[in-house]
C-alpha cells in the first residue's frame, strides 16, 4: 500500500480489511474514524449491513428512501452524536491480509449506494453505482486471475474515463 499516493478525506470513509477469502466468501474488519475498535464481519452480507448501520448512525450520506421491513419498527428518534476518535491517517495504516479497500459512499439513492472504492494494494480507484457493483469490484480484485471475476479495476485516474470492464 502506498499511503502517500492515496488521498481520500471524508467523514464517512470506511477501510475494509479483508482477512479471509475463499469459497465461503470473505471475512474481515471495517475501520472508521469514530471508533478505535474495528467492526468484524463474517460474510459479505454482514459487511453491508454493518456499513449501512454506520451510515445511518452518522446520518451521512443521508438515505433518500426509508428502509423497508416486514416488521413494523418505530423510527429511532434519539440518534446519538458520533464523535471522531481517530485521525484520517489511521485508515491508511490498517491493512487486510488478503486485501484492503477504502470505501467512500457519496450517495444513498434508490435504496442502494453510489461512491468510489480504492484498492489500496494496487492504488487503483473505481466508481460504483450500487452496493452489488461494489461487492463485484471487491470480489474481482480479490480473485484477480480467476476467470469467474466479473468486474475489474481499470487504470484511468480520470472519473470521466471510468468504464466498468466486464468479462
Amino acid at each position: 500500500m502506498q499511503p502517500s499516493n492515496i488521498r481520500m478525506f471524508s467523514r464517512n470513509i470506511i477501510c475494509n480489511c479483508v482477512n479471509q477469502c475463499g469459497p465461503n466468501g470473505i471475512q474481515g474488519e471495517l475501520h472508521h474514524l469514530y471508533s478505535e475498535e474495528p467492526i468484524r464481519y463474517r460474510d459479505a452480507f454482514e459487511m453491508l449491513i454493518q456499513m449501512d448501520k454506520f451510515y445511518d448512525n452518522l446520518n451521512f450520506p443521508m438515505a433518500s428512501t426509508e428502509t423497508r421491513s416486514f416488521i413494523k419498527r418505530k423510527p429511532s428518534q434519539n440518534r446519538k452524536e458520533m464523535i471522531k476518535m481517530e485521525q484520517d491517517e489511521k485508515l491508511l495504516k490498517v491493512k487486510g491480509s488478503k486485501g484492503t479497500f477504502l470505501i467512500q459512499v457519496q450517495y444513498r439513492q434508490n435504496a442502494t449506494w453510489q461512491g468510489k472504492v480504492v484498492w489500496a494494494e494496487e492504488n487503483k480507484t473505481q466508481y460504483f453505482r450500487s452496493a452489488l457493483e461494489l461487492m463485484k469490484l471487491i470480489d474481482g480484485a480479490l480473485n484477480k486471475g480467476n476467470e469467474e471475476a466479473t468486474i475489474e479495476f481499470e487504470e484511468s485516474d480520470n472519473p470521466k474515463d471510468k468504464k466498468y470492464a466486464t468479462s
